[in-house]
């Protein structure tokens, strides 16, 4: 737009005002979407559904989970509930005698709304007898493989090994 178009300065200067408003709205109105707290918290909230591990690192899980976890938690990730003791009859079994699912309906149940950090958290509680024997990526590596055994879908980046990172995530669908 040019001023010189324009017969009077009344009218030049409604026109640089009304233009001086369109760029100030403008500039709010982008402001306000890249406002660096507004457009980071909305794009921090993720959901497990949202694809935050890789098949590689819940393959790398996978190994970790055969070596430390198996015992306890099963093949499956069904886990074991603890078996009443009967006398005169031994009942025990290798692992902890009581271990909750890791997969399915059970673990769903009790882990919807959770978050990532969270259970990141528990998971380095373990094994029994063991806490944090493992480095942080490792744990991480294990939560992934947990999601995958929920079906929850893989992404392009690798869940972080720290917590800071895991808390805006949430577990469910």
């Amino acid at each position: 737009m040019t001023l010189h178009r324009y017969r009077n300065c009344a009218t030049a200067a409604a026109a640089v005002i009304a233009l001086a408003a369109i760029v100030f709205a403008a500039e709010q109105s982008v402001g306000a979407v890249s406002a660096p707290g507004v457009q980071a918290a909305s794009a921090a909230k993720r959901s497990v559904i949202d694809g935050v591990y890789t098949v590689e690192q819940a393959k790398r899980g996978r190994e970790q989970y055969r070596k430390r976890c198996i015992l306890c938690h099963l093949d499956n990730g069904e886990g074991q509930q603890a078996v009443p003791e009967i006398a005169g009859q031994s009942l025990e079994r290798e692992g902890d005698k009581e271990a909750p699912p890791i997969a399915g309906q059970a673990f769903l149940k009790k882990w919807n709304g959770h978050t990532a950090r969270e259970l990141f958290e528990k998971t380095s509680t373990m094994p029994v007898g063991g806490a944090n024997s493992l480095t942080p990526q490792q744990y991480a590596d294990l939560v992934a493989l947990i999601f995958e055994m929920n079906k929850f879908p893989a992404g392009p980046q690798e869940l972080a090994p720290a917590g800071d990172q895991l808390e805006p995530i949430t577990i469910g669908r």
